[in-house]
């Protein structure tokens, strides 16, 4: 994937390439490329599954206070 264009596609700059780069890494691809010199992405994809989990729970937490009173 074209970095730079993923950029100008969200309209953000990324500080760290390599990291977003990791970012979209998946493991097959590293079976299929031994030289590639980043690690896959499922240590980041473990923290953004937790973070989504913690936004959702928050949202769901505010939203129906009174678990009885869900509708």
């Amino acid at each position: 994937m074209n970095i730079s264009q993923l950029e100008k596609n969200l309209g953000i700059k990324f500080k760290n390439k390599d990291l977003i780069t990791q970012a979209i890494t998946h493991r097959s691809y590293l079976n299929e490329h031994p030289e590639y010199k980043l690690e896959h992405n499922e240590r980041l994809e473990f923290l953004g599954d937790a973070v989504l989990e913690l936004v959702v729970t928050e949202y769901l937490y505010q939203k129906y206070p009174n678990p009885d009173n869900t509708s």
